[in-house]
């Protein structure tokens, strides 16, 4: 993490300097109620004006380093959080497939959402309370040597030292604990996102059902918290029954010395206050030592996310000589088996892929993406491994489902000028709504709509290969009449080598394409 707390190292500077400036004239105030006591006793009664002055004076000075301190730790953690946040989509959106999908996208959400602002808040935060409170105890002890008494700095130091044991012994059950609540939450948002998905199978038979579902996450989740908040609670009381050792100590060595006569009341008076001064950086330091532990998994997590399954810049050919061949492809999944022995997609070529479901069409398609990596065998484009390539620049591949983003047509069909050569006169022959509802959210769209906007998604990025899972599904029969013969007979697509998804096996459909792969046994027929 110290990547990133270099990033807000000046923002750390300015705000620590500001403290210790505060913490300096603070320190003078129990100072200044010692000379007072002092002079009402020897009836110096002159210096208490300039007493009154100077406290109102270090109290001014005080606001206005505790002000400063404050903004600067609000620029801190704001730019660490948001560096954070900005790191790990960018991770994310670098990653290998295989590594993305080992975990849910509510997973990642709930990191995103949840787990970086805790390391804001009980990791980054607390750091710095440390160094604050450390120059704290350390500016307090040097001011009760000089002004009060170095027996009773040296009572109040060795005790504190003792106490700072409480952490090691709480901090990593609060670590554990946490890290079950972190994983709960991820576990609950999981299953509100499963829920609200499935709204339409809500009905008058159902919901009960459904909401009984819902209360046993929630229910999990609010005891995975109470877990957290009880050893929570036991380390913070730890640290409590510490403090009051400190209290003790020190108020044991005052009474000592003042009925020996070997301090003033003024100096007693100030002990007190020098007390109750050191023991606010001592809680602080017991916190956020146990903050900072219980993140210890959190991090573990980020890091490990962050740093792991990052795709590598492999050669993005964008031009196609030949075309795609498998041969001695095996890829199994559980009780799934798929067995290709040779299969090639030529150059130009348009081919509809049929067969029964289950039976593998889609994972063909995967398989040539990388979605999904084969058992054995070898996948090649222009006979280089396709598993050496990055095959994006030259094959484009949508399925039935294809994601809409909430956003407008344009930003949509360009992946947000991801493609920002897309002609626009193509919209005009598919797309017949008034051309101002192309800003509206496409999510809302039908799906017919959706599989429309998938198609000009292939049509802007324009590249030589294209494969498509049930791209019709949805769609109208005007509309899929239209992008079919765009596909397999348009000038724009000639040379473009185009494999479709289908469970359309009529002849008339069929008889559209050059050839038919049969996926029972991935067997290619003449279409005609």
């Amino acid at each position: 993490m110290k990547k990133y707390i270099n990033h807000v190292k000046k923002y750390i500077a300015v705000e620590i300097l500001s403290d210790i400036l505060c913490t300096v004239f603070a320190a003078f105030i129990p100072v200044l109620h010692k000379e007072l006591f002092d002079s009402l006793a020897d009836g110096r009664l002159s210096r208490i004006p300039a007493i009154i002055a100077a406290f109102i004076l270090l109290q001014g000075l005080s606001c206005m380093c505790t002000y400063l301190c404050m903004v600067y730790a609000w620029k801190k953690a704001i730019k660490y959080e948001a560096t954070l946040k900005k790191d790990f989509i960018s991770a994310l959106l670098n990653k290998e497939e295989k590594s993305f999908y080992a975990h849910s996208t509510s997973d990642y959400i709930s990191l995103q959402g949840n787990d970086i602002t805790a390391l804001e808040q009980d990791y980054l935060q607390p750091w710095t309370d440390v160094l604050r409170s450390i120059n704290m105890f350390v500016i307090y002890a040097v001011v009760i040597i000089v002004y009060v008494d170095w027996r009773i700095a040296l009572a109040i130091i060795l005790s504190s030292f003792l106490v700072t044991a409480g952490p090691k012994i709480t901090g990593k059950i609060v670590s554990d604990k946490r890290m079950q609540y972190q994983n709960q939450i991820a576990e609950y948002v999981n299953c509100i996102t499963d829920l609200l998905s499935g709204y339409k199978l809500v009905n008058r038979f159902t919901r009960a059902n459904l909401l009984r579902v819902h209360e046993k996450a929630l229910d999990t989740t609010a005891n995975r918290r109470f877990d957290y908040g009880k050893s929570k609670t036991v380390s913070l009381s730890v640290n409590d029954a510490a403090i009051k050792i400190i209290q003790i100590v020190s108020f044991i060595c005052a009474c000592v010395l003042l009925l020996n006569g070997e301090i003033s009341i003024g100096a007693g008076v100030a002990t007190f206050s020098y007390v109750s001064s050191f023991i606010s950086p001592l809680e602080s330091i017991l916190y956020d030592v146990n903050a900072i532990q219980s993140t210890d998994e959190v991090r573990k997590k980020f890091l490990s996310i962050l740093n792991s399954g990052i795709r590598k810049e492999l050669p993005a050919p964008r031009a196609v000589e030949t075309g795609i061949s498998l041969r001695d492809v095996d890829y199994r999944n559980g009780a799934f088996h798929m067995r290709i022995d040779r299969l090639d997609f030529e150059k130009g070529k348009k081919y509809a892929v049929v067969g029964g479901n289950g039976c593998g069409k889609s994972t063909l398609l995967r398989l040539i993406m990388q979605y999904l990596q084969p058992d054995s065998g070898r996948i090649t484009l222009d006979g280089k491994a396709i598993c050496t390539i990055d095959p994006s620049a030259c094959i484009s591949c949508i399925d039935q489902n294809e994601y809409i983003y909430r956003a407008g047509l344009l930003d949509n069909v360009t992946i947000f000028d991801s493609y920002p050569n897309a002609g626009l006169q193509i919209w005009d022959g598919f797309w017949h709504k008034n051309k101002t509802e192309k800003n509206a959210d496409c999510q809302k769209m039908s799906g017919g709509e959706k599989q429309l906007i998938a198609f000009l998604r292939v049509a802007a990025r324009d590249t030589p290969i294209v494969l498509m899972d049930e791209p019709f599904a949805a769609m109208d029969v005007v509309n899929t009449e239209k992008v079919q013969d765009y596909l397999l007979h348009s000038k724009e697509m000639e040379d473009k080598t185009v494999i479709i998804v289908t469970h359309d096996v009529s002849e008339e459909t069929l008889a559209k394409y050059d050839a038919v792969v049969w996926a029972d046994s991935f067997r290619v027929t003449d279409a005609t």
